[in-house]
């Protein structure tokens, strides 16, 4: 048997709502940071630590954010480093990420 979703307000929809539209808007601003150089791979990882919103990201979003990376090397450096494309920034074990340092980090 499926459980069913829990019946909530419609106050509870609506905070709900908004702070998923708040969650979204926060991995966009940190992916233009990622895109502009502001935030080095390393201030990512402590701000996945601190934010749970970041921490949910998916990992192939980070990779192809980064500057001339595109979908084929993004795919490419994501198979090296044995992370599926659903694979989220906190569920990253500690080889996954050093490859990623290695692969990212020039």
């Amino acid at each position: 048997m499926t459980p069913t979703p829990p019946t909530l307000s419609h106050e509870q929809r609506v905070e709900a709502s908004r702070l998923a539209v708040a969650n979204r808007r926060r991995r966009a601003e940190v992916k233009r940071l990622v895109k502009t150089g502001e935030l080095s791979l390393d201030e990512l990882f402590d701000l996945a630590a601190r934010e749970e919103c970041v921490a949910q990201m998916r990992a192939y979003d980070l990779i192809s954010a980064l500057p001339a990376i595109g979908e084929v090397k993004a795919d490419r450096i994501m198979k090296n480093a044995s992370i599926a494309r659903t694979r989220r920034i906190r569920g990253l074990g500690p080889k996954q990420r050093a490859e990623l340092f290695r692969a990212l980090v020039r």
